[in-house]
């Protein structure tokens, strides 16, 4: 996946970001973290998402303690979710309190998609930051056995973009 020249960058929708953020402040309150799987079409031939979904619709127990625990069961209703809707996981997106968008250690232990090229959004403030743009966002790619890249926006080609459409 990762070495695919197609998927190097993730098209995300700007009025489908702007959901996305006002959701993962909604369901943290402003006061826990948050997350929601990024999706898009199972026969898209680039990583362009095109829905998204919470992680505490999947596993109401998500949240507990303030911080995310995603259950087996909650991969369970996502993969049903994504074979009902022709779907498939094209990024994660959670938020950290403060201004940190780098990995905590559990961050880096946990990776939602523990799959090659994976990658990670980390949105600062419990999601109340800009849902205009991704330049306070963390941007992290899943290398394999616990290691991650980050990216930034200055950075080249860029991992995750915002997109018109």
């Amino acid at each position: 996946m990762a070495s695919d020249p197609a998927r190097i960058s993730i098209r995300i929708p700007i009025w489908l970001w702007r959901r996305v953020v006002i959701q993962l402040r909604r369901h943290g309150k402003v006061e826990s973290e948050s997350g929601a799987f990024l999706l898009g079409p199972q026969d898209d031939t680039f990583d362009r998402v095109t829905a998204f979904i919470c992680y505490d619709d999947l596993d109401a127990n998500a949240y507990q303690g303030g911080a995310i625990a995603f259950h087996a069961a909650g991969h369970a209703a996502l993969w049903e979710h994504c074979r009902k809707n022709e779907l498939r996981v094209v990024a994660d997106v959670h938020t950290h309190p403060g201004w940190n968008v780098g990995q905590s250690p559990i961050d880096k232990r946990n990776p939602m998609m523990p799959v090659q090229g994976h990658t990670a959004i980390i949105v600062p403030n419990f999601g109340n930051t800009s849902w205009w743009s991704l330049e306070r966002a963390g941007i992290h790619e899943y290398l394999g056995n616990f290691e991650w890249r980050g990216h930034t926006l200055s950075r080249g080609k860029r991992r995750v973009r915002l997109t018109m459409w």
